[in-house]
């Protein structure tokens, strides 16, 4: 970055456990010549799927529905990397073992969080390999649906940077804050709060900050009513949560993003705003001066959504939405 005249960040989030998506991430240092790699809240995925060794030479699992028998170690191989793509994770097993965790949620639990570390201490491995070679600082924090203890597990490396609940540099001029928690969902997910809670959480990380003019919020949850946080009702009565429609039939839509994240962003007009958690409202709009950009996601289909942005003083000299 050095003689530069602006830093270019890549940003995208909500990948939610797919390979695919953190490989493209990691791409995007040369793809697209980002001088910072910044990755939001939701990294982590939502199952595990069990590979059983059925003790023949086969092995039988159940994926999006369908059970398959794999004839072939290549076949479980090829289950292995759709899995993995779609942001679920793998486990083989025993036929005795997959007795034992149907009969037991506490060892599903276990294993849950036990496979969710494994991998993304494997990713910040492969991250640190990869981004050594172009010298990239790369951000990685948590979000509402990733627990506490397994957003622990982002160890620093000389390239890889948690900044969960902090406020760093990402190049000289520019400080990031960052806040992985969110406003209430109907999902009741591990790292959520009341917006109090959450705008005290933000005026904590805030108290860091030295320059707003050229800050830099990494906030997971969008700025209520933004229109970048639209998302269909559900009724959280019920589990799972259903959606809520009108005497029509049709969906009602609302805002889901936080007025804590509002209210900061107004308070303190930083340079720009790059937030995720609702998937399907991608685009960016402005707030006062602070350009706001939700990429969107994607990542069960392995698609990669993201944001290019060119910071200067002050300034974002430019941004482009991307995919792939």
């Amino acid at each position: 970055m050095q003689g530069k005249k602006f830093t270019r960040v890549f940003f995208a989030t909500d990948i939610h456990g797919s390979e695919r998506c953190f490989t493209k991430f990691l791409a995007a240092t040369k793809f697209y010549k980002a001088d910072v790699l910044v990755l939001g809240g939701d990294v982590t995925g939502k199952l595990v799927i069990p590979i059983v060794d059925l003790g023949d030479g086969t092995f039988r699992a159940r994926f999006v529905g369908n059970e398959e028998i794999l004839k072939t170690p290549e076949a479980a191989k090829d289950l292995e990397r759709r899995i993995g793509d779609s942001g679920y994770y793998y486990y083989h097993c025993s036929m005795s073992e997959m007795e034992e965790l149907q009969a037991s949620k506490e060892k599903v639990d276990a294993l849950f969080v036990k496979v969710m570390k494994e991998t993304l201490v494997r990713w910040i491995d492969l991250a640190e390999r990869v981004l050594s070679e172009s010298n990239t600082p790369c951000f990685i924090t948590g979000g509402n649906d990733d627990m506490q203890e397994v957003i622990d597990e982002i160890k620093e490396t000389e390239h890889v940077k948690n900044p969960d609940n902090k406020v760093v540099k990402i190049d000289p001029l520019h400080e990031m804050a960052s806040m992985g928690w969110s406003n209430p969902t109907p999902w009741k997910c591990p790292r959520e709060c009341n917006e109090e809670e959450l705008s005290e959480r933000i005026e904590k990380v805030m108290a860091s900050v030295t320059n707003t003019a050229n800050c830099v919020f990494n906030f997971h949850s969008p700025p209520i009513d933004c229109g970048l946080d639209t998302v269909q009702k559900l009724d959280d009565s019920v589990y799972p949560p259903k959606p809520v429609v009108d005497r029509g039939g049709q969906p009602i839509m609302f805002g889901a993003g936080s007025a804590a994240v509002r209210k900061a962003i107004d308070k303190y007009q930083p340079l720009i705003d790059l937030c995720g958690h609702v998937h399907e409202s991608r685009g960016v709009c402005k707030i006062g001066r602070t350009q706001v950009v939700n990429p969107g996601s994607e990542y069960s289909e392995g698609i990669l959504r993201g944001v290019l942005v060119n910071l200067a003083d002050k300034k974002v000299l430019s941004w482009q939405l991307t995919s792939g």
